[in-house]
């Protein structure tokens, strides 16, 4: 039994998450609350400590043992033998592979920058350019912060220590000693005459600049990547190491495509008719390339049903495009508000529907529609005239190879699965090759390329 939760709680995970649950869990909160994000916000920089401190904690299984037995008073215990917690900067840095650093060394801040980017850039692979702000050493003077010819002298205050040693009286009888820095020299140790400062930094060594850096995305990248540009963050006085640069991308909801892992989901509507009879429906994909989905007359569309086409989903990242997912298409069938009584005779010899006598006596009731709002999370669909196309956008011409699809006839699972982007292990139990996960009969569709 767990004996304090505190430290799941930081990390919004239950005291059964698995490792993988740790991690997803404490890359989301470390990028949210995340210094270079919050500039100035101390609630923000206090909360990225906890969060860094409790993954540090829960991610390693003998610190995880003793935390559940005893909690944090045991692992503090345990802790005073070989130290606290390590730096939060530095937890974030080894989570998310920044540079590596000689043990001991130190090293500056890494520079965190968020990269908007569309889901057409994942699909295609694309070259994005980031400019960032940096502290580096003056070019001027090489980061001494002296023109050519200047010199530094000890500081008479401190005598080059860069502290001094205060005593204060706590109360009557009793007095305590205060380091404090050095407010002649700033805690340098040394003194630069104003005649002899850099004219390029007046002795600071680092000046502002501004930098641009290229991402280059691959095919079939996902929303997890992050790059590091090792050294081209900040540089500080002192200090021989330069930071690294973390770029993270967020990806901007596209308007028909819903992605999850390799696959891709949308929505589209059809008419009674196309769905009794057949139809081919335009698509335009994330290349640019227009598919023409289409059905034979026979096979029938029921409403809320899903279909997927084979390789036409996202790259695998590494193939360089050669093998891809599956498309996903959830289709809405669109039915009529009324009916003219005239083909409601048609109807019913066209579908050989038997007549069912009435029950003498009944009481007879009205039905009202009722309305519930659909569950399923995506794109907001190809209806006509939308992002997909018209009919008039060339259905039917200059068809490529037909491609296999399947449809799954029982959608309630299908929805549940894409209700939770995040939930990575229920969507690879549901979209593994092949059907598993649908209920249902197996149909053939076509997929036409222009």
């Amino acid at each position: 039994m767990v004996r304090e939760t505190e430290l799941y709680e930081v990390l919004n995970v239950s005291v059964e998450a698995d490792e993988h649950e740790i991690k997803r869990s404490y890359r989301r909160l470390a990028l949210k609350y995340h210094p270079d994000k919050n500039t100035g916000d101390e609630a923000a920089a206090d909360m990225f400590k906890k969060v860094s401190n409790a993954y540090e904690v829960l991610s390693d299984p003998e610190k995880r043992q003793v935390y559940d037995k005893y909690g944090k008073e045991g692992l503090e215990r345990g802790m005073g033998e070989g130290g606290g917690f390590h730096d939060a900067t530095d937890i974030f840095s080894m989570f998310f592979g920044g540079g590596a650093r000689e043990r001991g060394e130190p090293k500056p801040k890494d520079i965190v920058h968020e990269l908007e980017v569309k889901l057409d850039d994942l699909y295609n692979g694309a070259t994005k350019k980031v400019m960032i702000s940096r502290n580096r050493f003056c070019g001027t003077c090489e980061g001494s912060g002296l023109k050519p010819g200047g010199k530094r002298t000890t500081c008479a205050q401190c005598r080059g220590r860069g502290v001094l040693l205060r005593t204060q009286q706590v109360f009557p009888g009793f007095h305590h000693q205060v380091q404090m820095h050095c407010p002649a020299c700033g805690g340098e140790g040394e003194i630069v005459a104003a005649s002899d400062l850099c004219t390029g930094c007046r002795g600071k060594r680092a000046v502002r600049e501004k930098s641009v850096l290229e991402v280059h995305i691959d095919r079939g990248a996902s929303k997890s990547d992050h790059f590091t540009f090792t050294g081209e963050g900040n540089q500080e006085p002192g200090i021989r190491l330069s930071g690294d640069v973390l770029v993270f991308l967020r990806v901007r909801p596209h308007p028909v495509f819903h992605r999850i892992n390799d696959h891709l989901m949308m929505r589209s509507s059809i008419t009674l008719q196309e769905a009794l009879c057949g139809f081919e429906v335009p698509i335009e994909h994330l290349d640019g390339r227009q598919l023409v989905i289409k059905t034979s007359p026979g096979q029938v569309v029921h409403s809320e049903s899903a279909w997927s086409v084979y390789n036409e989903g996202m790259p695998v990242k590494g193939t360089g495009g050669l093998q891809k997912g599956r498309l996903f298409i959830y289709f809405d069938v669109e039915w009529p508000e009324t009916l003219p009584k005239e083909q409601i005779g048609k109807i019913v010899t066209a579908l050989n529907v038997p007549e069912k006598p009435g029950k003498l006596g009944g009481h007879v009731v009205e039905l009202t529609e009722y309305k519930a709002a659909g569950k399923f999370k995506g794109g907001k669909n190809g209806k006509r005239g939308g992002a997909t196309g018209s009919r008039s956008a060339g259905a039917g011409r200059g068809r490529g190879a037909a491609r296999g699809s399947q449809v799954y006839a029982e959608e309630d699972e299908f929805e549940d699965v894409t209700d939770d982007d995040d939930n990575e292990q229920q969507q690879q139990q549901y979209f593994r090759a092949g059907p598993q996960g649908f209920n249902g009969n197996t149909q053939t569709v076509e997929c036409a390329q222009q």
